[in-house]
């Protein structure tokens, strides 16, 4: 069937009806559609978009920034006190490398403790 540009409603129909039947075209609402094939689109990118969450981290290193000078005696002591085997050479020797890493794979609570109290001694610290 050949379709003119001036075809009447009754043309269109039963063209529309031919081509549904040869193409196997079943009946369908054309506003109902637009909204279901949005929304199975909406559920696809929600399933792409979960990810599997991501696990908290457990142990930090805890590093030093920066030192105040004018505290840096009372800072060499806290470090000497709060890291296992430092003596006052090593925290010295730490405290005027900065910036450094003071302690490394630390559990949270413990880095936490030891940044609170470098912290308090006028240092800079970070946990990474």
């Amino acid at each position: 069937a050949v379709v003119s540009t001036q075809s009447t409603g009754m043309e269109t129909g039963q063209l529309t009806k031919v081509l549904k039947s040869r193409l196997g075209i079943g009946d369908i609402a054309i506003g109902a559609a637009a909204p279901a094939a949005s929304a199975s689109a909406a559920a696809e990118a929600e399933v792409v978009e979960e990810a599997p969450p991501v696990e908290e981290k457990k142990e930090f290193n805890v590093k030093l920034i920066s030192v105040d000078a004018s505290k840096k005696i009372k800072l060499i002591k806290a470090i000497k006190e709060s890291v296992p085997g430092f003596n006052l050479v090593a925290a010295k020797k730490l405290v005027e490398s900065a910036p450094c890493t003071v302690r490394e794979n630390v559990p949270k609570a413990d880095a936490e403790k030891l940044q609170a109290a470098l912290t308090e001694f006028g240092a800079e610290v970070i946990m990474d």
